[in-house]
């Protein structure tokens, strides 16, 4: 086990659009309803590259070619390795996480 990377998630596979919006819906903020081709997106991470590279800015764009693809194509984790050798089973399921987030963000607001 020494040096061996595990994964802990919920165990339930969700497009990560749905992850996002969900998370905006517990904040009280609209969904994401736009979107654009993935090939588009990712052109638009090179070319802002590109420019931050030619103009010397700094730090990152907000688009690049990392995200754009990390939020165009689906995640899924394999949990068997620390089910396996720790016994890990979610505790919290996805919809108790975002109540639980809910709830935490009305308790900030008051």
């Amino acid at each position: 086990m020494a040096g061996k990377a595990y994964f802990l998630a919920q165990g339930e596979p969700l497009p990560v659009w749905e992850v996002v919006n969900r998370i905006l819906e517990a904040g009280g903020v609209p969904p994401v309803s736009g979107s654009i081709p993935p090939n588009l997106a990712y052109g638009i991470g090179w070319a802002l590259e590109k420019a931050y590279g030619l103009l010397g800015l700094k730090g990152e764009p907000r688009m690049t070619r990392f995200v754009a693809k990390e939020l165009s194509t689906a995640h899924w984790f394999d949990l068997s390795a620390a089910r396996r050798d720790f016994g890990y089973e979610p505790k919290v399921s996805f919809d108790e996480g975002m109540v639980r987030l809910r709830k935490w963000l009305d308790e900030g607001k008051g």
